[in-house]
């Protein structure tokens, strides 16, 4: 029974072979040039690849009428592990002698690409649309089609808008630094978190534990902590700026979508989250004034400190201020965000 069963799979499976090939010589010999595209491969299934790549395209490659067809496979090659059938297959017909292979890898357009599409669609000069190119380019990742998307979206909220006092178009900054990038932005990017480098990722970590923003007064202090990569957290903020991952304005460095922070955050495991978030809260409080005297030298209790805390009106790291107030609700609410075990 379970015998029979194999053999109607099997059965099944060629019979698909049979009538998609046939389908395919019928499209041939219609004399014309045909192109059959096969995109996101990165997400097909072995056998979805094996039977298009493997069966259907062997039987088409040994008709006479091979000449016809094009062949267009799309996969985003950061997707593709090793593991994945479509590179068994990519390897297979790279040796293949019926069929011919040309390779064409796609990278996302700089800055100063989509500064040139801006400054042809508005009629401006490039050096106008220079800062405008860099905000684009950073909330699209150079994607070109999530650049047209932020550039709709900007003349949808008439944050890009035509001036009849100046004859031509113009732009609010203010509502620009305001922008909320797009769901689907936000999805492109979170395919390209994995790739980052650790430092890179571990400050992503760490800004997720304060969920959607945080003050940059905050990370100025936490830049003094071991917590956070080696060599400080300055710099990678400013790359992962640049990306489009984060953006800062004012006094608040925020993701540029929740859901990053949420794929970030729910990505770190839980042991690890629970260290952090301690982390985190030790050291805040650390850098708060309480009264050593109500239990003695060198030894703080969480709950006598509370009442017993010397409120001063400021911390200042720089040209950022945070109230001692702010600081210690922030570090107890890391430390019951730990687990009672650490409490």
């Amino acid at each position: 029974k379970e015998q029979s069963a194999v053999e109607q799979a099997n059965f099944s499976h060629w019979k698909l072979v049979f009538l998609l090939t046939q389908f395919m010589y019928v499209l041939l010999e219609l004399d014309r040039p045909i192109m059959l595209v096969l995109d996101d491969l990165q997400w097909a299934d072995a056998s979805t690849i094996n039977l298009v790549l493997g069966n259907i395209l062997d039987s088409v490659s040994n008709s006479l009428y091979a000449h016809r067809i094009l062949f267009v496979v799309l996969y985003r090659d950061n997707e593709v592990c090793d593991e994945h059938p479509l590179v068994a297959q990519l390897v297979r017909l790279r040796q293949s002698e019926s069929v011919k292979i040309k390779e064409m890898p796609l990278s996302t357009f700089s800055k100063g690409d989509i500064c040139s599409m801006i400054a042809s669609e508005l009629r401006l000069t490039t050096r106008i649309v220079a800062e405008l190119g860099g905000i684009v380019h950073r909330k699209s990742s150079g994607n070109i089609l999530f650049a047209v998307e932020v550039l709709n979206s900007m003349v949808r909220n008439s944050v890009i808008h035509f001036s009849l006092k100046l004859c031509r178009y113009q732009w609010d900054w203010d509502n620009i630094s305001s922008l909320k990038t797009e769901e689907n932005v936000a999805s492109f990017i979170i395919t390209t978190i994995s790739t980052l480098q650790p430092k890179f990722l571990q400050t992503l970590r760490i800004l997720s534990c304060f969920g959607y923003n945080i003050d940059v007064a905050i990370l100025c202090l936490l830049d003094t902590s071991c917590i956070v990569p080696f060599g400080g957290i300055r710099n990678p903020l400013r790359y992962l700026v640049d990306i489009g991952i984060i953006e800062m304005a004012g006094s608040l460095v925020s993701f540029t979508h929740d859901l990053i922070q949420q794929h970030v955050y729910e990505g770190i495991a839980l042991p690890q989250r629970q260290n952090l978030h301690f982390g985190i809260g030790v050291f805040l409080g650390s850098k708060t004034t309480f009264n050593a005297a109500a239990t003695g030298p060198g030894i703080y209790s969480l709950e006598f400190g509370i009442d017993q805390m010397y409120i001063s009106e400021s911390k200042i790291d720089g040209d950022f201020i945070i109230s001692e107030r702010s600081l210690l609700s922030i570090a107890t609410d890391h430390i019951n965000c730990a687990s009672p075990e650490f409490i």
